[in-house]
């Protein structure tokens, strides 16, 4: 069952007040239709990054940059961000520099699919990417991911579409088929110990074993 709306509202009140960017950013989001990360999961990664305290992050789908400045203000962590849309990652770069975070965050633009082989471990990934690819990133991912290190998946229930409950358009039949095969893979990987918390559009929390 996805979490009832006026549950999301009551836990939105406990997120703390963002600042004048952050909002800026969100109002972007909803006016052009962009996906950011949802305020209870933005809450519910303040607290994992508090936890956790990773030095290195990947995060795979920059977007406009909303996200990245979440774990850039809420962690130490030298950040790596991954986006293929030209318009949208020169509008995150702006961003990020607004932010401050522009010494701390490396921006690659293209496609992750063809950049994640060259680079190195990270301690958390954000895999917030194209749906339908979720499958092949972890294949892809998993090698870069430190033992005891967290691999974070949003949109894993995708509007209620995922576990059933809502009726799947013909044009998304394939993501959501994609994206129950990435759950089913991901909570039955040997490598990973999983949970699934149905914040936002829904987080798949992986820890790699040791």
């Amino acid at each position: 069952m996805m979490i009832d709306p006026q549950l999301v509202d009551y836990l939105r009140g406990f997120v703390p007040e963002r600042d004048a960017l952050l909002q800026e950013l969100e109002q972007r989001a909803e006016e052009g239709y962009i996906p950011i990360l949802d305020l209870e999961s933005a809450g519910f990664l303040r607290v994992l990054l508090a936890m956790t305290r990773p030095q290195r992050i990947l995060e795979v789908g920059t977007a406009i940059g909303y996200s990245t400045i979440w774990f850039g203000r809420h962690s130490e962590a030298q950040i790596t961000t991954m986006e293929r849309d030209p318009e949208r990652a020169a509008e995150a770069r702006v961003n990020l520099q607004r932010a401050g975070l522009g010494e701390r965050v490396e921006l690659l633009e293209g496609d992750a699919l063809d950049m994640i082989e060259g680079l190195g471990m990270y301690d958390l990934i954000f895999l917030d990417a194209a749906k339908g690819q979720y499958p092949r990133f972890l294949e892809l991912l998993t090698p870069h991911l430190t033992e005891g290190g967290v691999l974070l998946s949003d949109n894993v229930l995708f509007q209620g579409m995922v576990s059933g409950e809502a009726e799947v358009k013909h044009k998304l039949r394939t993501m959501i088929n994609r994206l129950r095969e990435y759950n089913q893979l991901i909570a039955a990987h040997p490598a990973y110990v999983t949970t699934f918390l149905p914040l936002g559009d829904g987080l798949a929390i992986s820890v790699k074993k040791a």
